[in-house]
């Protein structure tokens, strides 16, 4: 049996509970409300009419007055006077690209992975490598950045 239909049958089943349990709660009301008249229905219905048309007149009577100790009161966001800007915020590499060489090998790496990526057999190869290092392409282009900034 498939994932798909075990679920079928699982809401196919709750639908069947769901319909017992409205028929169970409709012939309950029922059985409570058999001996009812008609007089006592009609003084049910007005007294609902009655009490939800007083409701929604004070509801709207007391949203156009002028008492303002009920308004809802909007603060305004505001930036922290600590923040730091993203685009001002340098991150310390601490000698990690040591010299010339070593960023050559980055950046001959990273045209490496864009070769693949553009090659439809190194596609695949390219896809699995994003998707075990997400962050591999953000950490090179960072690098790349940074070095540019700096030398």
């Amino acid at each position: 049996m498939k994932f798909s239909d075990k679920r079928n049958s699982l809401w196919q089943k709750f639908d069947e509970m769901n319909l017992r349990m409205q028929n169970m709660c409709a012939h309950w009301l029922e059985q409570k409300t058999s001996h009812f008249s008609r007089l006592n229905w009609i003084v049910i219905l007005f007294s609902f009419i009655i009490c939800t048309g007083s409701c929604s007149i004070y509801l709207i009577v007391t949203s156009f007055s002028n008492n303002t100790t009920k308004n809802i009161t909007v603060i305004p966001i505001m930036k922290p006077n600590n923040s730091i800007p993203l685009e001002k915020e340098t991150i310390p590499l601490n000698g990690i690209i040591r010299n010339k060489a070593e960023f050559e090998r980055i950046i001959e790496f990273r045209r490496y992975l864009d070769s693949l990526g553009r090659s439809p057999t190194g596609k695949k190869m390219y896809d699995s490598i994003v998707q075990y290092h997400p962050g591999l392409l953000d950490s090179l282009a960072i690098l790349e950045n940074y070095y540019n900034s700096n030398f």
